[in-house]
C-alpha cells in the first residue's frame, strides 16, 4: 500500500478505528495510545497490505492483537476485560458498520453527483479522479485560477449538501 494512501485511509478511518478500541477497552486514553501504536504498526507493515484492501477489516485485526497484548500486560492487576468472543464481536460490529455507513456515503455521493451538469461533473471527474492541477485546467477552461477555484468550491459545496441531506432521509444511512 503506498503511503500516500496509508495516511489518507488512517484519517478517514481514525474515528472508526479509535471508537472500535474504546468499544474493548474501555478507557479513551488507552484508546487513542493503542491506535497510535496501531498508526505505527501499519505503517511498518504498509508493503504487506494491497492498496484495494478492505482498511477497516486490517485495521480490526491490528486492533484486537493489539487489545490481546495491551490485556497481557494488564493480567497481573486486577482490571477486568474483554474475552476474545465479545473483543470479536465488538471488533465485528464497528467494521460492518463503518463498511455500511461509507457504502451509503458512495451511493449519495453518485445520486448527487449524477444531477450535476455533465460540464461540472467532468470538471470534477479532471481535478479530482485525474489529478489535473487547478492552473492546468484553468488555462484549458480559459479562466482564472480564482475562478475555478470558487467554481470547485460551490460544486464541493452542493454535493456536500446533497450528500447530507440524501443520508437523512430513512433508508439512506
Amino acid at each position: 500500500m503506498r503511503e500516500e494512501t496509508l495516511v489518507k485511509n488512517l484519517l478517514q478511518y481514525k474515528r472508526t478505528l479509535e471508537g472500535m478500541l474504546f468499544a474493548m477497552v474501555g478507557d479513551a486514553a488507552v484508546a487513542e495510545d493503542l491506535f497510535q501504536e496501531m498508526a505505527v504498526l501499519m505503517t511498518r507493515k504498509r508493503e504487506q497490505a494491497d492498496e484495494n484492501c478492505k482498511f477497516v477489516a486490517w485495521g480490526r485485526q491490528i486492533a484486537i492483537n493489539l487489545v490481546r497484548d495491551w490485556r497481557k500486560k494488564l493480567a497481573r492487576g486486577k482490571v477486568q476485560t474483554l474475552d476474545d468472543d465479545v473483543l470479536e464481536a465488538v471488533a465485528g460490529a464497528f467494521e460492518a458498520s463503518a463498511e455500511s455507513a461509507w457504502d451509503a456515503r458512495r451511493e449519495a455521493l453518485r445520486l448527487c453527483s449524477d444531477k450535476l451538469p455533465e460540464k461540472d461533473r467532468l470538471l470534477l471527474r479532471r481535478r479530482y479522479e485525474e489529478s489535473v492541477p487547478v492552473e492546468q485546467l484553468a488555462a484549458e477552461l480559459s479562466v482564472s485560477r480564482g475562478a475555478l477555484d470558487t467554481s470547485l468550491y460551490r460544486l464541493r459545496r452542493a454535493l456536500h449538501d446533497c450528500v447530507e441531506l440524501r443520508l437523512q432521509q430513512p433508508g439512506m444511512s
